[in-house]
């Protein structure tokens, strides 16, 4: 991923407080009355100790004695109420913002170009996506009340001391500067601790989510004990990562008490004074005593909150930085399209990013508009990733594709891509019915159609012995279907979508015989009439080809029909000969 641009915590913290604000200016602002409430609550409980000994306990005066408990309740009573409101509409700020910030994530994902998913693994953005964004608003929330509350309540108790006496509250508050040096200090390691546990967080997923796709392989291979050493490399550096940042953390609270412990026990000392005593009465002590230890749990709370917003900060960069990712380009304005063209490639050559050496090499191709074309070749030669120049999942690093004599980079995504029909050697299906499976992108599709679409693709016999028929679940990537059953049902969705520009890459490769043959069988009828583009393993099923384009090392070196070729007895030949006499 680039490099964040919000390496500034104030900068992601201001971004997080709009997206917050956004909906929620009304919960936050009860929050933040129950933390005012909370706040001055706590210095009125230091300060009720005060008629409670000089009144209550020394004077022994009826009146005060008779109105303290009812005092002292409903302080309670009001903190209560405070704390409700704080802990209830924060949370509700908190859901609120990880549901938007997931919605974004979410969002941007699907914007994403073909070339991010090549170099980003899985397991890192289920963890920006799951852990990171739950971290960050988390932190976020309990920041923000520790920010408010505390700093109202540390606040309130230091009027309220200074109002006892001032010379004990200056001599308190020469801690100050100490504990300020220290978290600064501290700052930057927290970030990089908080983001090396973070990124352990990716790559144990990442390993977790390997064995679980590939647990066949696993099992087969006796790939157990890799996997166990693997998982448990990257298990113990999240373990490592989380040490590192409490123990630092624990050092930070640690010397901050420290500090603030050496400032109390000075000032017990200093109280000792006679100027001290004759300027402060047993109740005003008590209270002072009382209100500097209740500083200490808000002290605490401040003193912890330098982890947590660092924390906070390295999950927002994360988080961020796939939202900022930048989306599939879309600078096309054209959106009225005759696909009934032919498509042109003009010198066309691609590299991958971050790759010295090109995939295709100055691609010139004519493919008529209704013909059926083949694309062979060794693996790696490029024809995949011509294929995939068709419908813009990469573009050109050089060159030009056109149809109806109209570049493609200048026409609309959706314009183009609403014309092009894909069926893949790795059948992509969902963990959904196989209604919606077959319809997936379409609208208002009736029954009809999707029985014509099942008939067609020899898929409604086996569909209809299914427990559930088309409301049959069929499990993550169709899981619960066979080989065979799945290319069919994504030949099914092809014929439903009855587009005019099909691309098959390698469909039938990996099927037996039996499965072939009717996958062969639903691809002859779906073609009818389609600008049909198919990458063949088995070139006994392009023989009817009208253009067979013959590739190596990224280069055309051959095209024509299956008879012009062989009679040729160039790499073709050689190539279908080698398969023929296996």
């Amino acid at each position: 991923m680039k490099k964040s641009t919000q390496k500034n915590g104030w900068k992601i913290y201001k971004r997080l407080i709009r997206i917050a604000l956004k909906n929620n200016s009304t919960p936050i602002s009860i929050a933040i009355f129950g933390m005012v409430i909370t706040a001055v609550c706590d210095p009125a409980l230091s300060a009720i100790m005060k008629p409670i000994l000089d009144g209550g306990f020394i004077q022994r005066d009826q009146e005060v004695i008779s109105l303290l408990p009812f005092g002292l309740f409903s302080i309670f009573l009001i903190r209560s109420f405070g704390i409700f409101l704080t802990i209830y509409f924060m949370a509700k700020v908190g859901r609120s913002l990880v549901f938007r910030l997931r919605e974004m994530m979410f969002e941007n994902l699907l914007n994403l170009p073909v070339s991010f998913y090549d170099k980003t693994s899985s397991g890192d953005l289920m963890s920006r996506i799951s852990h990171n964004v739950e971290l960050l608003s988390s932190v976020a929330a309990r920041s923000l009340i520790i920010l408010i509350r505390d700093t109202l309540t540390i606040f309130g108790l230091l009027v309220w001391m200074t109002y006892l006496s001032w010379q004990l509250t200056l001599c308190f508050m020469l801690a100050a500067p100490f504990i300020v040096i220290l978290v600064s200090t501290l700052n930057k390691k927290f970030r990089s601790l908080t983001h090396d546990a973070q990124n352990s967080v990716g790559g144990i997923i990442h390993v977790a989510q390997e064995v679980i796709q590939g647990n066949k392989i696993v099992k087969i291979f006796k790939g157990r004990d890799k996997e166990i050493e693997k998982f448990e490399y990257t298990n113990n550096k999240n373990k490592v990562s989380h040490m590192n940042l409490a123990f630092t953390e624990g050092i930070n609270s640690a010397v901050i008490m420290l500090i603030v412990g050496s400032s109390l026990s000075g000032i017990i000392l200093i109280s000792t004074f006679d100027f001290i005593l004759e300027s402060i009465t047993v109740g005003s002590f008590v209270s002072f005593m009382f209100a500097m230890f209740m500083i200490l749990g808000p002290a605490r709370g401040l003193a912890s909150i330098n982890a947590r917003l660092q924390q906070g900060i390295a999950a927002g960069e994360n988080v961020f930085e796939l939202i900022d990712e930048q989306k599939e380009k879309d600078d096309g304005k054209i959106e009225d399209l005759n696909i009934n063209n032919d498509i042109i490639f003009e010198n066309v050559s691609f590299t991958y990013e971050n790759s010295d050496s090109s995939v295709l090499r100055n691609i010139n191709l004519h493919i008529k508009t209704g013909e059926f074309i083949a694309l062979v070749g060794m693996s790696g030669c490029g024809k995949s990733t011509l294929v995939n120049l068709i419908p813009r999942l990469y573009n050109p690093s050089s060159g030009s594709i056109k149809i109806d004599n109209i570049d493609m980079k200048d026409l609309k995504l959706s314009t183009l891509r609403n014309n092009i029909s894909y069926v893949g050697q790795d059948t992509i299906l969902f963990n959904d019915t196989i209604r919606n499976n077959i319809i997936y992108g379409q609208k208002n599709v009736s029954v009809s159609e999707i029985n014509s679409s099942l008939e067609k693709s020899f898929s409604h016999d086996f569909v209809n012995n299914m427990p559930d028929g088309l409301d049959t679940i069929i499990g993550e990537n169709g899981v619960l279907l066979s080989g065979g059953q799945r290319q069919r049902l994504a030949i099914a969705r092809a014929f439903l979508k009855n587009s005019h520009i099909l691309i098959f890459d390698e469909a039938t490769s990996s099927l037996d015989s039996v499965s072939e043959k009717y996958i062969q069988k639903a691809l002859d009828q779906l073609k009818i009439g389609k600008t049909t583009i198919i990458i063949a393993h088995r070139l006994s099923t392009v023989e009817k080809a009208n253009n067979i384009i013959v590739m190596e090392n990224g280069s055309i070196i051959e095209n024509g029909n299956h008879e012009d070729l062989i009679n040729r007895k160039g790499y073709y030949f050689k190539l279908y000969n080698s398969q023929l006499f296996k």
